[in-house]
């Protein structure tokens, strides 16, 4: 294998960089799925204030979608969440969740059951393979959340 790369070769072996390639491929793939499901092609306007705020509430609905998968794998042991199957099973279970939010009524249950549908609906089609190569190769897996509800990665 050969890489081509402006980093000098004293500070970075070949390991090194191939796992910052392989990290870097994992930020393309985000970038995919904000593209390819934050539905960011469907917007039809003129207007660049209405276009940046239609943007930054398809990236939060992805993120939103991208932390209940993590709560998900946290919350029921023994289960890879796919990203992309949760974001595709999201939006079944989602607004039950958002009318419980609005209504301040039973959230914690409609949570639940979002988690639930996620864990039987949106698992990972190959953990083992992707155990070896792929995202779950790193050995990082989530361990917790943060008071700020940032994931806390262990390896």
């Amino acid at each position: 294998m050969a890489l081509v790369t402006n980093l000098p070769s004293e500070d970075f072996d070949l390991a090194s960089v191939r796992e910052l390639y392989r990290l870097r491929w994992q930020i393309e793939l985000l970038f995919k799925e904000w593209k390819s499901y934050a539905n960011l092609h469907a917007f039809r306007t003129a207007n660049p204030c209405i276009a940046e705020g239609l943007i930054w509430a398809s990236l939060a609905a992805a993120l939103l979608k991208r932390f209940v998968a993590h709560v998900t794998e946290l919350v029921v042991r023994g289960v890879e969440i796919s990203t992309r199957n949760a974001a595709m099973a999201f939006r079944y279970k989602a607004p039950e969740l958002f009318r419980a939010i609005l209504h301040a009524h039973r959230i914690e249950h409609r949570f639940r059951d979002l988690v639930r549908y996620l864990a039987g609906n949106a698992q990972r089609a190959h953990p083992h393979r992707d155990r070896r190569q792929g995202r779950l190769a790193t050995g990082l897996r989530p361990i917790g959340l943060s008071a700020s509800g940032a994931c806390l990665l262990k390896n």
